[in-house]
């Protein structure tokens, strides 16, 4: 099968208000032997748009621009999940400063030019920007991954603690009605009920899953101190993406108990019914 080599051609976006400072980068992208796909932009605003629709893999910004000025495109560009990944190089003429650097990368940049910047500067620290990105990405790719397995193993611990219960709840609901007539049975049936413990199971589980995510209940407990501990519960399973039915098992809920339950923990942080409860949680 033969690939498009047009396919594997990183995506640049310049923007600024001089026309002739864009030509200048494209030329001296479109000089090298690795294609690019150059987009551009004549001020902030465009610059916002474009960046959002086309996700490129660099964008150089100068700072001063109408509409948006180069530091408030970064901000809100790193405000939004789907661009707070892009490489972002600030270019300038008037802020060359060592304050203005620090402003810039403190902003969001992650690095810094000066104008005029020769072929050579601009070209090595693009490159070096779009690898330093991709080397991140890898990072965040890779231990995503590893947290994705663990989430899985923790779940695997909730489940058989939900079975372990269920089963054991059916064998004192059993003796019950026999306990009273034979205290080896009513014995039994105290270590029984005491394996039914939920706040000793759930003690176990928080240990394990405090070490995937630290500082999880730390977080949402100083945002959201109003939170139960049964509350705090059902927003862990929510953490580990669990799905309906597999937090119903464990929490040996009712689907309608389950979504009254993450009602009222919508109630609590003051959030409208359209906002994403379990997306919020994965800020935590």
């Amino acid at each position: 099968m033969t690939m498009n080599p047009h396919s594997f051609r990183k995506k640049i976006l310049v923007a600024d208000d001089n026309p002739a400072v864009i030509e200048t980068i494209f030329q001296y992208f479109n000089d090298t032997k690795q294609p690019y796909e150059l987009l551009n932009a004549c001020n902030g605003s465009i610059a916002y748009q474009i960046a959002k629709e086309e996700l490129p893999d660099l964008i150089i910004l100068d700072w001063e621009m109408p509409m948006l000025s180069g530091l408030e495109v970064i901000g809100y560009l790193k405000k939004q999940e789907e661009t707070q990944h892009i490489p972002i190089i600030i270019a300038t003429g008037a802020q060359i400063e060592d304050r203005n650097l620090e402003e810039a990368l403190e902003t969001g940049a992650i690095d810094y030019i000066r104008k005029p910047f020769s072929r050579i500067e601009l070209l090595a620290r693009s490159k070096a920007a779009m690898r330093m990105s991709a080397l991140h990405q890898r990072e965040k790719t890779l231990l995503q991954s590893v947290i994705d397995a663990q989430n899985r193993e923790l779940s695997t611990i909730a489940l058989q603690v939900a079975q372990k219960n269920e089963l054991l709840d059916g064998v004192v609901k059993k003796l019950q009605p026999i306990a009273s007539q034979d205290n080896t049975i009513k014995s039994y049936l105290k270590t029984l009920q005491n394996g039914l413990s939920l706040d000793n199971q759930w003690g176990k589980f928080k240990l394990h899953f405090e070490k995937v995510h630290p500082h999880f209940f730390t977080r949402l407990q100083q945002n959201y101190p109003v939170l139960s501990p049964n509350e705090l519960k059902l927003c862990a399973y929510m953490k580990m993406n669990l799905s309906v039915k597999e937090t119903m098992q464990i929490l040996n809920i009712s689907k309608k108990g389950l979504e009254t339950a993450r009602y009222r923990i919508k109630k609590k942080m003051s959030l409208t019914p359209k906002d994403d409860l379990p997306k919020l949680i994965q800020h935590f």
